[in-house]
């Protein structure tokens, strides 16, 4: 298929949309992307731009709504990329069933279990996840920012079991080899499930402490609740069986996993080169936190925990986690290197 021919939606106009849908529509791919009537006025006169760490990307999109959509059911995409947030996707997905076919490929490049739940709730039969290696920030609608570097990840999941990677379309990889690096995997539930543990680890933390990831690894406070939230979520995933891969093919699971004093040094210098180049990057909690927008710690920490109760999998940490960022939410707490102390001595006299 020739990318001249080729015809995406993208769901989401923030910061993973514009990233994903301005390097495409720089490369001559035709995208529309859907969002809201004020997102179509504005990229029906502007571009979008990206900032990339390779230089400036610009790129002409059309904004639709999801009322085009239903009016032009005659349009049809060889591809849906959704890059809403979790709790946004199933009903944005509920719509797109009534217009378009079981067979359209569905990517999502979001973060958490989601890719998991379009494939057993709704009828599309070809769902993709996609694990986003890079940070993006929002700048201003049509306007994006990248603050660190990565790769994607993608491969097929079913409605019961994944499925192999030659059972992604051939120009899907393709097309995303225009945003980033891009890599298809067999065991793509492995790979979500570390990225899922990654940002369950330093989404809630940066954000409790107010402060940029490479801060992590500087605060006493943060490397010990970072580690303490890492084994409860690998206890986990080992309770589910699973085999994880490592991310990026650097990090390693077991590398993290405090059991001694000894693994204990391991995992904290570990924890320093992991965030060094990453150092300046606003989490997206972080973000939300700031522009007083729900996070999505139900969909990230909140999975996780469901999950491992079930199992019988203690997770203190996390539980402590949920509930400081659900209060911060509320305007109960504010964030902010004390808060992140007190946490971390409540947890040491917990212990």
């Amino acid at each position: 298929m020739d990318k001249e021919n080729i015809n995406l939606l993208v769901v989401g106009p923030g910061a993973i949309g514009t990233a994903v849908a301005t390097p495409l529509a720089a490369n001559n791919i035709y995208v529309r992307i859907l969002g809201k009537e004020r997102h179509k006025e504005f990229f029906s006169k502007k571009k979008m731009v990206y900032n990339s760490s390779k230089g400036k990307l610009e790129g002409k999109v059309v904004g639709v709504t999801i009322d085009d959509l239903q009016d032009e059911k005659e349009w049809k995409p060889d591809a849906i990329l959704i890059t809403l947030k979790a709790s946004s996707t199933i009903e944005v997905i509920n719509q797109l069933e009534q217009i378009y076919d079981p067979e359209v490929p569905i990517v999502s490049l979001q973060n958490g279990l989601i890719a998991e739940e379009i494939a057993k709730e709704s009828h599309f039969k070809k769902v993709i996840a996609c694990v986003v290696g890079f940070n993006v920030k929002l700048v201003d609608i049509g306007i994006a920012e990248q603050t660190s570097e990565g790769d994607l990840v993608i491969g097929r999941i079913g409605k019961e079991k994944e499925v192999k990677s030659e059972d992604v379309p051939d120009f899907i990889p393709k097309v995303l080899e225009f945003v980033a690096p891009t890599k298809v995997s067999d065991n793509i539930i492995s790979d979500v499930w570390m990225k899922l543990m990654i940002n369950s680890t330093i989404n809630p933390i940066c954000a409790i402490g107010d402060m940029p990831l490479g801060e992590i690894a500087r605060t006493k406070a943060a490397i010990y609740l970072s580690l303490w939230n890492w084994k409860e979520m690998v206890d986990v995933a080992k309770a589910l069986g699973l085999k994880l891969n490592p991310f990026q093919g650097v990090l390693f699971a077991e590398v993290l996993y405090v059991y001694d004093i000894i693994s204990f040094g391991i995992a904290k210098n570990v924890l320093k080169r992991i965030v060094a180049p990453h150092k300046n990057a606003i989490v997206s909690m972080l973000q939300d936190i700031r522009n007083g927008k729900t996070t999505e710690i139900d969909y990230l920490n909140g999975k996780v925990y469901e999950i491992g109760s079930k199992l019988g999998v203690k997770m203190p940490t996390n539980e402590m986690l949920i509930k400081t960022i659900k209060e911060i939410e509320k305007g109960n707490k504010k964030p902010g290197k004390g808060l992140l102390n007190k946490l971390f001595r409540e947890s040491i006299l917990s212990k």
